[in-house]
Parts: C-alpha cells; structure tokens; sequence
C-alpha cells in the first residue's frame, strides 16, 4: 500500500502549531512561579493559606497546565527538528518528556485542589491540613516522578539537539543545565529565576522550531 507524506502545507502548520503552543506554556509556566502567591512559599500556615485560596488554587491550574503543554510540546519540537541523526534520541525524550508533563501537571493541581477543599471550612480543615502535612506523599508523589522524568527526558532531548546541531550547541547544553540548576536552586525566588531561565530556553526551542516553519 502507498503512503503519502504530508504536504509542505500540512507540515508547516504542525510546526506552527507546535512552536505557539510551546512558547505560550513556557511563557505561562514561567510568570505562574514568579507571581506566585505568598502562601505559595509556605504551606505550613493554615491560616494564611486560607486568606488566599483562591490564588492558590488559580497557581496550581495554571502551573501545572502551562508545565505540561511545554514539557509534552517540547518532545515534539525535538522531534520535528531532529529529523535524521540522534532522530532515536528525540523520540526517547519527547516521551519522557511527555509523561513528566502529564504527572507533573496531575501533582500540582492535585496540591491546589486539596490545599482549596481544606480550606473551605475552618473547624474541618484544621484537622485535615494536619494530617495533609504528615502524610502528604500521595499528592507530592506524583509530582516528584514527573519532576526526575522530566530531568532524564531534557538531559536525553538535549543530547538528541547537540549530536544532530538542529539548534546552536549552546541551547542544546543550556536545556538541560538549567533544569538541573533547579534542583541545586532549592527553593524560593532564587529557584523561581532558575525556573523562568529554563522555560527561556524552551521559548528559543520554540523560536527556532518556528523559523523551520517559515522557511
């Protein structure tokens, strides 16, 4: 049976599409983390935390969606810009890349979700947010695996973009650099920089998937 490829038309508009959709979730991921709530920093206060439930819930919506349309959109840039060699490579990272964006988004609003259900009622809250803070690995849990997933997934997508020089050498490094200065980041602002440098690098992805797209 013939197989027929996908005209240059249908081609550029799956590029287009990719690029917008990845700049726009790096873009929303990155603002979500530096306008954070306060109580964002802090879930130990119940009482803050009730003050801004509202805001809490909104981060977690918007940072586990933005995070997860970049992760998973990212995968498929690489994927579109490596076309031959380390071509193995990018379709490895676009699924690891792929599955850290679906859990991750899953862990952050799970937090959000629970963080807002506490909050709507003081007396049965109180007893529910201690007991979120002691045992609270079925929510964060998730978000962590998606969290390593995504570090071996960019380590992998960074490979596949410096072996197939589909993007300058220095972005192929920086992709995963970046992640991984997260996690010597910490916490707090300084890990909210970290984090918006690293979606920069997935917006210059995106930039640089956009330019194939309109050549």
């Amino acid at each position: 049976m013939e197989t027929l490829a996908p005209s240059p038309t249908i081609r550029s508009s799956r590029t287009a599409v990719v690029a917008v959709l990845l700049a726009a979730g790096a873009v929303t991921a990155a603002a979500n983390l530096l306008l954070r709530p306060v109580t964002a920093l802090d879930f130990g206060t119940y009482a803050t935390m009730r003050a801004e439930r509202d805001a809490v819930w909104l981060f977690s919506l918007l940072g586990g969606m933005g995070t997860a349309i970049a992760y998973i959109t990212a995968g498929l840039a690489a994927c579109l810009l490596v076309r031959r060699r380390a071509a193995s490579l990018a379709t490895i990272a676009a699924v690891l890349t792929g599955l850290a964006g679906v859990l991750f988004c899953a862990g952050f609003f799970a937090i959000g979700a629970v963080d807002w259900y506490l909050t709507s009622d003081a007396a049965a809250g109180r007893a529910l947010f201690d007991s979120f803070q002691s045992d609270s690995g079925r929510v964060f849990g998730i978000q962590a695996i998606g969290f390593l997933l995504s570090v071996v997934g960019f380590v992998v997508l960074g490979a596949a973009l410096w072996r197939s020089r589909a993007v300058p050498r220095w972005l192929a490094a920086a992709v995963p650099l970046s992640q991984i200065a997260m996690i010597a980041a910490g916490a707090g602002v300084v890990y909210d920089v970290v984090h918006a440098v690293f979606m920069a690098t997935l917006v210059t992805i995106a930039w640089f998937t956009w330019r194939g797209h309109s050549e």
